[in-house]
């Protein structure tokens, strides 16, 4: 069951101590935490760098409780136990309650339906759509998770499956590494790809995942797993990463572990300026690198074993 409601409390607390801040707050089971208000894209990793001297607005989200205020307590009781912020006066407050529906009003507002390719039409629940002739159509709702197919490394990706899966060889077996809402998965099933697995860490992902399979009747074609890539079993034809530069980096010793002599390797989430940093990386493995797919600051590459 995925959660509807998180509590958000809101802390000032100087640059130097947001480590401390945090550390506290992972104490009392905090589901996550947010320094101001930076715009922050989900393939981008955010600069660290905080003026130590200077005072931030830690936002800390806590699954909701009966007694928040007990909470913010507790939490004030437990920062003034530690020395560096005995002699400092540390705000926590409560904040407005944050519930999922809110959060799916604003990606509504900017998700409509767009193709991808010449036959792929991805849509919203909400809004209909009628194929033309040799169309096929995805209905998603990302939910909490990421991944309407408007981000331009999912565009991406979605086209380089597409071209692979019209070779007179398409693969016939495809691992999604991170797949979010699932969309990938499910481009690759209404394309023609009979047999995927669509793996993510993040339960919440999942759930939201095998929700998008179900109401897209390919529940047949994709299996969901939360297992790590060093537990999954199994060789793929294809092999798409839809994640950070550096992660795509870390896991290629394990993408090689699953991908067959011959399969197709499709790495994205990765800005231009990352593109050497990803190709140095996976230099010395039995890679043959094809020409990148390019859109904006993005680029999405293609190798094979």
């Amino acid at each position: 069951m995925m959660k509807n409601e998180w509590i958000v409390i809101e802390i000032k607390v100087r640059g130097e101590s947001i480590d401390l801040a945090i550390a506290i707050l992972d104490d009392f089971g905090c589901s996550g935490t947010v320094v101001d208000e930076r715009e922050l894209d989900t393939f981008v990793v955010p600069d660290d760098t905080l003026d130590l001297a200077a005072d931030y607005v830690l936002k800390a989200y806590f699954d909701a409780v009966s007694d928040p205020q007990r909470l913010v307590a507790d939490l004030r009781a437990a920062f003034a136990e530690i020395p560096l912020f005995k002699n400092r006066h540390v705000s926590i407050s409560l904040g407005p309650s944050v519930r999922q529906e809110d959060w799916a009003e604003n990606w509504k507002q900017n998700f409509s339906a767009f193709h991808v390719g010449q036959n792929l039409v991805i849509r919203p629940s909400w809004e209909e759509y009628v194929p033309q002739a040799g169309e096929v159509v995805i209905e998603i709702d990302p939910g909490m998770a990421f991944g309407t197919g408007t981000h331009e490394t999912t565009q991406l990706c979605l086209e380089m499956i597409a071209e692979l899966l019209d070779r007179p060889d398409p693969p016939l077996r495809m691992l999604d590494v991170g797949t979010g809402s699932g969309i990938l998965a499910l481009g690759a099933a209404a394309l023609g790809c009979q047999q995927i697995v669509a793996n993510d860490l993040d339960p919440v992902a999942c759930a939201v995942a095998r929700e998008n399979i179900n109401k897209n009747n390919c529940h047949e074609q994709i299996e969901v797993s939360e297992l790590s890539l060093e537990e999954l079993s199994g060789e793929y034809d294809l092999i798409v990463a839809n994640i950070l530069a550096e992660e795509n980096i870390r896991l290629r010793h394990a993408f090689m572990d699953h991908l067959r002599p011959g399969g197709w390797l499709v790495l994205s989430g990765i800005l231009k300026e990352k593109e050497q940093l990803v190709r140095d990386g996976f230099a010395d493995l039995l890679l043959q690198f094809f020409p990148g797919r390019y859109q904006d600051e993005w680029v999405c590459l293609l190798l094979r074993r």
